[in-house]
């Protein structure tokens, strides 16, 4: 008897896949769907993958940490976002704990996002006041360590926030604190004119009232930073002894001219604040991130309803100053203080590549630089991210568009800023290769940022010789 195929003609048995044979048949699987349907009416569960939108908390963490990144947002419609979401959410305790958090850990370890941060905080403020009180405290409580500890440059950074928040202070806020910061600083000069302690402090002091006067324009506030301009002078004008020692070029004196002017950081700063305070304190290079009457329109574009009116920014709800003491005593800290040099390679040129020795730009532009670059040193691949995306931080207009060419600055109208945010860093990092009596770290961490920096961005930097 002659073999029977009984195989079905819809597929199943050898052959190729167009004439019905093996493999998997796409276009009538019938058994296939039956099952699914059977699934679905007899009510057991889709394990197929579907999207979840993340916990509140961590959207709130990668909102902070993510502040400022993109230059294609307003700074202030993503400071307003995060805050939305930490007041909406307050009653979280794991969305509390975050955001106070990973808000002063950015302080610290991101400096460039300072007024960022405290722009969060005073949207925020406008709907919760416990956000705002709850960073305010936890951000003096710290405070108070860096001081007890002589944590200089964590003192410094913290400081400069609860500065960018003085809106929502009913007293005086910082001020008393760098008076009292002031009378340490002169009781140790006073004891020794070789110390570097008080020298610091006097640079904290003048680093954090740009911060201060730029987020707080108040009339009465602008005449205290007058006064206390005026108290500084006599330490910020004074020679330290020590300075000739960190100076590069200590021997050129007689018939030699030196190749380059390296002044005292705080001698600098309080020539360039008392400029803004001639001019009125302009302090153009400083974001201001907070504004009342900034209201987001929807998904589409449209304007928003309405605006704020002054009234109602006025009625923010208003914090009582955290106490502060500073001691009698001060703690000289675990490292040992030199006074600082301004040293760099491209200031007071013809064309400017980055801002002259006159300019208050110059010193809060390497102040930044400078402790993200000391504080990174972990991860040279994320700090030269940072230093290429550094334009990203400030007010609009202080850079140029990145990767401009040297040549074009000469193009550019009068007016417009010629700094580009590449020589600011590539400025920073020489300044500390060039450091005496030596550099924070190894001299190889500022070399391999040259080196990451240029990668991560190939043709940015231009050496430059200045013959």
């Amino acid at each position: 008897m002659a073999d029977v195929d009984t195989r079905r003609d819809h597929g199943g048995g050898g052959g190729f896949r167009q004439n019905g044979g093996g493999g998997r048949n796409y276009g009538g699987n019938k058994r296939k769907r039956g099952r699914e349907d059977d699934d679905i009416e007899q009510g057991r569960p889709d394990r197929r993958p579907r999207h979840s939108e993340a916990p509140p908390g961590t959207r709130l963490r990668r909102a902070l940490l993510e502040i400022g990144d993109d230059p294609l947002r307003l700074p202030q419609e993503v400071a307003q976002n995060a805050a939305k979401l930490a007041t909406e959410n307050y009653e979280d305790e794991y969305v509390r704990d975050t955001f106070c958090t990973v808000a002063l850990k950015l302080v610290i370890e991101q400096p460039f996002k300072i007024p960022m941060i405290a722009g969060v905080v005073q949207y925020a403020n406008a709907d919760n006041s416990e956000v705002a009180k709850d960073i305010i405290s936890k951000a003096a409580s710290q405070l108070q360590e860096y001081l007890d500890g002589g944590q200089w440059r964590e003192l410094k950074l913290m400081l400069r926030l609860i500065a960018c928040l003085s809106p929502l202070y009913e007293e005086d806020g910082v001020l008393p604190v760098l008076d009292e910061l002031f009378n340490r600083a002169v009781d140790l000069q006073t004891a020794s004119q070789e110390d570097a302690v008080g020298l610091e402090l006097v640079k904290i002091i003048l680093l954090t009232v740009p911060y201060l006067l730029a987020s707080n324009g108040d009339a009465t506030l602008q005449q205290a930073a007058s006064e206390l301009l005026a108290r500084t002078d006599i330490v910020a004008s004074a020679q330290n002894p020590l300075e000739p020692l960190e100076d590069p070029y200590p021997d050129a004196t007689s018939q030699e001219e030196k190749p380059m002017a390296c002044a005292s950081v705080i001698s600098l700063l309080q020539r360039q604040l008392q400029d803004e305070d001639s001019n009125g304190w302009p302090l153009k290079c400083i974001p201001r991130v907070y504004d009342s009457s900034f209201m987001q329109g929807d998904t589409n574009g449209n304007a928003p309803e309405g605006t704020k009116s002054d009234e109602e920014a006025k009625s923010a709800p208003k914090h009582a100053f955290p106490i502060i003491n500073v001691p009698s005593t001060v703690n000289p800290g675990p490292k040992a203080l030199f006074p600082e040099i301004y040293f760099s390679l491209y200031a007071d040129q013809e064309i400017e590549s980055v801002p002259p020795t006159s300019d208050i730009a110059a010193c809060l532009l390497r102040d930044a630089v400078l402790d993200t670059i000391n504080i990174l040193d972990f991860n040279r691949n994320a700090t030269a991210r940072f230093l290429n995306d550094i334009d990203c931080y400030w007010a609009p207009d202080t850079f140029v568009k990145r990767s401009t060419a040297f040549d074009k600055l000469r193009d550019m109208p009068a007016g417009k800023s010629t700094w580009k945010p590449e020589d600011v860093a590539i400025d920073t990092i020489f300044s500390q290769i060039f450091r005496l009596p030596t550099p924070e770290h190894r001299l190889v961490y500022y070399h391999s940022l040259i080196t990451e920096s240029a990668t991560v961005r190939e043709g940015v930097f231009l050496m430059r010789n200045k013959g």
